[in-house]
């Protein structure tokens, strides 16, 4: 069991789950698609740059909030639904809470430099960091999926032992991707006659 309640574990698990959506239908639209070209049509080309940059800015900033210190501010500081808070106030066994350190410190090397361009330039626009058009942010290929697996065995771990019920996540954005495309590329070729 933990010390948190029902309803914190369940909005935990619900920043987790809409990470997880967002990254994935970034990757899916963009990233992964066999019909990608077709966004890149001229027509459609602005369109889909602007909707690809929203959402690659938006999971980095969710990604780099859910690694935020559980109190921050000092004294009259804030409480933050992170990461941390849910090992550090969880109350948790010890055996569970070596498992979920050991999850957070394996995220930490794709956390540690999206926390770094976040406090830079998405949640700030840093001069120096526009000026010289420095990339922050980066991680090796492949840190992303494996980020996103750790993500979803740590808010497992947590319902598991909080609640005795499973994580379980919108794993449809794939299938969501693939109906849009077929749509729009149904209504891209009926365009062109």
């Amino acid at each position: 069991m933990s010390a948190h309640s029902k309803q914190v574990v369940d909005e935990f698990c619900n920043l987790c789950d809409w990470l997880m959506q967002i990254w994935q239908l970034r990757k899916y639209l963009f990233d992964e698609n066999p019909e990608e070209a077709a966004l890149k049509d001229p027509r459609h080309e602005h369109f889909f740059y602007r909707l690809q940059v929203v959402l690659q800015e938006n999971w980095l900033l969710r990604l780099a909030k859910l690694h935020d210190p559980a109190v921050q501010g000092g004294a009259n500081g804030h409480i933050n639904l992170s990461i941390n808070y849910m090992i550090e106030y969880g109350q948790w066994v010890p055996k569970t809470k070596d498992e979920l350190l050991a999850l957070r410190d394996k995220m930490t090397g794709v956390a540690k430099p999206i926390r770094d361009a976040r406090n830079k330039i998405l949640s700030h626009n840093d001069l120096a960091v526009i000026l010289s058009h420095e990339v922050l942010g980066g991680f090796d290929p492949g840190q992303g999926e494996a980020y996103f697996q750790l993500l979803c065995e740590f808010a497992s771990v947590v319902r598991q032992a909080a609640l005795g019920e499973p994580f379980v996540y919108d794993d449809l954005v794939k299938n969501d991707v693939e109906v849009f495309m077929q749509s729009f590329l149904y209504g891209s070729r009926g365009y062109e006659h």
